[in-house]
């Protein structure tokens, strides 16, 4: 009797403790490292050094389980939207053994995508998800997966090296930080 007593309690709050364990990891969200003017492909010298030594140095620390990146959207009229993401994302990816997942945009694009990813990773992790998301695009992600909190997104779009990090049992509570990569960033 005592012991099944003990293993319902011990399953009650394994149920409660469980769960809200995966409840209480944080994501973050990043745009693209800095990209050519006048809408030129790729990532310019900084951008490629803050996604080949930065972000790793920064993320690596973070327990990051999944990676989420933009891709073109379905119809192809954005171009080459998103391939700076992909290419901020790859080498963090491949520091950490990961796969990275993609959720198109534009029209067409299930605009639930950046949520159900997250949402169905955290079912069975304890791990934190990392969105690198196009800079152009970020004012939609952030709409997408809930979190607003009165975030300036033209700010989050110039500025390459912001962190969001977000609570998501509060999904308005949004830390801001910087990176500060070393001979990139100025003090935050």
């Amino acid at each position: 009797m005592r012991l099944q007593l003990l293993q319902l309690v011990l399953a009650a709050l394994c149920s409660t403790a469980c769960t809200s364990k995966t409840a209480n990891i944080p994501f973050y969200i990043i745009s693209n490292g800095e990209t050519p003017s006048l809408g030129r492909p790729g990532l310019t010298p900084i951008g490629k050094q803050r996604a080949e030594s930065c972000i790793p140095n920064v993320f690596s620390q973070l327990n990051i389980g999944l990676i989420i990146t933009c891709t073109v959207d379905r119809d192809g009229k954005e171009g080459l939207k998103c391939a700076a993401a992909n290419e901020t994302a790859v080498p963090l990816a491949k520091t950490l053994g990961i796969n990275i997942s993609t959720c198109a945009t534009g029209d067409g694009a299930d605009d639930d995508c950046p949520n159900n990813t997250l949402q169905k990773f955290n079912k069975n992790s304890n791990q934190s998800v990392l969105f690198v998301w196009d800079s152009t695009d970020m004012e939609d992600l952030i709409e997408n997966v809930d979190t607003d909190a009165g975030l300036d997104n033209d700010q989050l779009a110039l500025h390459a090296d912001l962190i969001l990090t977000v609570n998501p049992k509060d999904l308005r509570n949004v830390a801001v930080t910087s990176m500060n990569c070393t001979g990139i960033d100025g003090t935050a």
